[in-house]
């Protein structure tokens, strides 16, 4: 039972190793959560769209509404103790990396040669490879301010890889509320994908 206790904890080490996404948390230490029980959407411009895509768009109005539900907060247009913003900002970069692939050279003189043994350098057949690689970085930004004295009271940034939008929404925001004040009330919802 231990070993495999000891197991899964490094199955969870590792997967949380692989992915590389950075979260930022900044809150007002002296505003009280408790005292808050609702919250709205700020009107955002219609041009301005998560990761360009209308879909990531809605699943991070949808995953927000989520979160902070779960959390006991309610969606409340009329006067609400919270207004919520939120942008993103998405990346695209090429670098090209040349890799030599490794190819040992042969002794020359005898079955042991310590100056001949390693890469082949000089070997006519070691031809460098160059890749393309490109990748897309994104960032997602969340504050919620208090609607009566318009001060941000948290405000949160995701950065990670931006390749599938939608994918990378949901994880944001995931670890952004893990870190947020009021802790969740609710699991989360299993999705059947």
């Amino acid at each position: 039972m231990k070993r495999l206790i000891i197991l899964w904890t490094i199955i969870a080490l590792l997967v949380a190793a692989c992915n590389p996404m950075k979260v930022y948390v900044r809150k007002d230490e002296a505003a009280d959560f408790s005292k808050y029980k609702t919250f709205a959407f700020l009107q955002r411009p219609p041009d301005e769209r998560v990761y360009g895509s209308l879909l990531a768009e809605n699943e991070m109005i949808y995953g927000i509404q989520e979160e902070l539900e779960a959390r006991g907060l309610k969606a409340d247009t009329t006067a609400p103790d919270l207004l919520v913003s939120f942008k993103s900002n998405a990346q695209v970069s090429q670098k090209q990396v040349t890799s030599v692939p490794p190819m040992w050279g042969m002794p020359m003189w005898g079955f042991y040669d310590p100056f001949f043994w390693g890469p082949a350098m000089m070997n006519p057949w070691n031809q460098r490879q160059t890749q393309t690689i490109t990748e897309a970085k994104g960032t997602i930004e969340l504050f919620l301010f208090e609607r009566i004295t318009k001060k941000p009271v948290w405000q949160g940034a995701a950065i990670g890889n931006a390749d599938n939008p939608y994918e990378n929404v949901r994880l944001s925001l995931q670890k952004l509320f893990s870190r947020f004040p009021l802790k969740r009330q609710r699991p989360y919802p299993k999705y059947d994908l």
